[in-house]
Formats: structure tokens, sequence, C-alpha cells
């Protein structure tokens, strides 16, 4: 295992692991791969007892909101 794979298996933050692994090439390619597979994350962290406040500084809203809506999310009706 090369020290870039043994570092992408230490790391936690999903953009970071995306961008080690070589899966995503840059870090705005990362996010948007990331922001498209977390909707349960979400979905966890909205039915936790966090506050209005707390959710709106968690790293995952604030990309959320960084990055806007997803073209998906607009075509659900």
């Amino acid at each position: 295992m090369s020290d870039k794979e043994d570092l992408a298996q230490e790391i936690t933050d999903p953009v970071a692991q995306l961008l080690l692994s070589g899966k995503a090439q840059t870090v705005p390619e990362a996010e948007e791969m990331y922001l498209d597979n977390c909707l349960p994350e979400v979905i966890e962290l909205l039915k936790s007892p966090l506050t209005d406040e707390e959710l709106g500084r968690h790293p995952l809203m604030v990309m959320l909101r960084r990055h806007g809506s997803r073209p998906w999310e607009e075509s659900v009706d």
C-alpha cells in the first residue's frame, strides 16, 4: 500500500478522501461528488438535537449552501 493510500485511510474528511484516492482531481469536483451522495447524512443531521444555529455552522450544511441546489433536486416534484 502506498503512503498516499495509507493517508487516505486515516483521513476522515470525505472530500479529502476523494482527492487522495484519485476519484476526484480537484476540490470542487470532490465536493460535487460528495454532495451528490450525502442525502442520508443530511437527514441524520436534521434529525439530530442540533439547534438551527448549530446546523447552520455544520461543515456539510455550509458546503450545501455554498454549492446551491443539486440538479437532481430541482427535478424532484
